[in-house]
């Protein structure tokens, strides 16, 4: 997640492209960003990562090449990860860790304040831990499925059988 977002952020405003456009030394960046560079340097602006300067479009920021590699939908995608992954309180902080007594994922400054003296996991941690229980129970569930579909077989022969000598005592019965 976090290496798909990082791919995807813009390294002016930090947040995931939006509108990213290429600048001639192929560095991305939001529209609006580069429209800001451009209201402070005029036609000529430098690249925010490597410095090189690039020569604004006659029609302005809008007329440089579209990053089509990120698509919306992975944009989009990007951001509704990174807005899971930001703390609800601290706007701008990653949650990073988890409180064992409120059982919920907390930032560092969640931990400074609300949930001092709390009991903490790394966040990373609770989440392996997790994933390994989840998978751990859908193997169990496996199996007790496995064994199910055997009973449930051995029931219908068992049913079938008992019906065959149903009808064989009926017909005992009836002679």
């Amino acid at each position: 997640m976090a290496a798909t977002q990082d791919n995807m952020t813009c390294a002016v405003c930090r947040e995931v492209y939006r509108s990213p456009r290429f600048l001639p030394c192929y560095h991305t960046f939001c529209l609006e960003c580069l429209e800001e560079l451009a209201k402070r340097h005029g036609d000529t602006i430098p690249c925010p990562t490597c410095r090189a300067p690039a020569t604004v479009p006659p029609g302005g920021v809008c007329d440089l090449q579209v990053n089509f590699y990120f698509t919306e939908e992975a944009l989009e995608q990007a951001r509704s990860e990174k807005s899971l992954s930001m703390c609800p309180v601290h706007t701008q902080k990653r949650l990073v860790l988890y409180c064992t007594q409120c059982h919920q994922a907390i930032c560092i400054r969640c931990k400074l304040t609300k949930h001092e003296g709390h009991v903490t996991e790394d966040l990373a941690d609770v989440v392996a831990r997790c994933k390994q229980t989840i998978e751990h129970e859908l193997d169990r569930l496996g199996n007790f499925i496995g064994i199910l579909e055997w009973k449930t077989q051995c029931f219908r022969e068992n049913k079938k059988y008992l019906e065959e000598k149903q009808v064989a005592l009926t017909k005992q019965v009836g002679h």
